[in-house]
């Protein structure tokens, strides 16, 4: 057997079985090490007796329409770059999601979602990724700034209120925010004027596929992603009503925005996550209830649900994708 087919064969069926293995025994390793888990659990089982079980299967369905959102945004982008069906347009995304479990902030998804596309055209579909998380990341920025200035305002009279932190995440979003709005309704503009650039013109062929993206559907895709937030809001505040936790929808939006944009921000692999997710939860959840242990089961079972699910989906899905073609 020739060498190159050694490689393929073990690249194809050995590496897919070795990610499913190190993310579950990774998502076991990183539940084991949480102190509060048997109470956590328990107060879990509490509300699925009572009338908050609703709520939960509410934001477990939820779940669902969150990565169906986000696989309909995709075939949208994969389609200036060939035709898609939605069916693989999901596999796709949850292939994606398996791969952001072990990666800083979520930046390996891209690996997943490219191996659905065929052996040349994985690197232009990358690039289209990119408009993908860039789309999502300008919602992300442009609801934690409101959700902070919000969260100010309501702690205007605190002395222990970080005013210092709290003026640079504000500000330095906004500007990173202003930079990237202005980055995206004008990528088409920059790749067409580096085309004409020698050095890079031999790399044009890579994100022309980018360039093609008209505006008006620019904007559908900012929609579509404005759309999954409102979901991942939707779905804290069923969690949060379940487990019985008092907080006005006003505040919550602005917590949940805050939380949000910190996780963007804090670099963190997603199996580390659940950590600083609780510890951030804590401290904006924390100004508006004193339930503390209802609020990480709420952080907990919201990650459980978006995260973890789909990465065992995804990382599952993986074993059936040929990683090389013929060529």
């Amino acid at each position: 057997m020739p060498y190159y087919q050694k490689i393929k064969r073990f690249v194809n069926y050995v590496l897919g079985p070795l990610l499913f293995v190190l993310i579950a025994f990774s998502i076991y390793q990183q539940l084991h090490l949480q102190k509060n888990l048997p109470q956590n659990w328990q107060t879990l089982k509490d509300s699925l007796k009572g009338g908050g079980r609703w709520w939960l299967l509410l934001s477990v369905l939820l779940m669902f329409v969150n990565w169906g959102i986000e696989a309909f945004k995709w075939k949208l982008l994969v389609n200036h770059l060939m035709p898609i069906n939605y069916f693989k347009s999901l596999l796709s995304v949850l292939a994606g999601v398996s791969f952001t479990m072990l990666t800083p902030n979520r930046m390996g998804e891209f690996l997943g979602r490219v191996l659905y596309m065929p052996d040349g055209s994985r690197i232009r579909a990358a690039t289209l990724t990119a408009m993908s998380s860039m789309s999502q990341l300008m919602i992300t920025m442009l609801a934690g700034v409101v959700g902070v200035w919000i969260l100010q305002h309501k702690m205007a009279d605190s002395n222990e209120w970080p005013w210092l932190l709290t003026n640079v995440v504000f500000y330095g979003t906004l500007l990173v925010l202003v930079a990237t709005v202005l980055l995206y309704f004008n990528i088409g503009s920059l790749i067409r004027l580096f085309e004409k650039w020698p050095p890079f013109s031999k790399y044009a062929f890579y994100v022309h596929a980018v360039g093609e993206i008209q505006a008006s559907e620019l904007m559908k895709i900012l929609g579509i992603s404005a759309l999954r937030y409102l979901v991942f809001l939707v779905q804290y505040l069923a969690v949060f009503g379940a487990l019985g936790i008092a907080i006005s929808p006003q505040s919550m939006f602005a917590a949940t925005a805050a939380m949000f944009l910190i996780l963007a921000i804090v670099p963190s692999a997603s199996l580390a996550e659940l950590g600083i997710r609780g510890q951030t939860s804590l401290f904006v959840f924390g100004l508006f209830s004193t339930d503390s242990l209802g609020i990480l089961v709420a952080s907990g079972f919201i990650w459980f649900i978006n995260i973890i699910l789909p990465a065992l989906a995804g990382s599952l899905i993986l074993l059936s994708v040929k990683l090389f073609g013929k060529n």
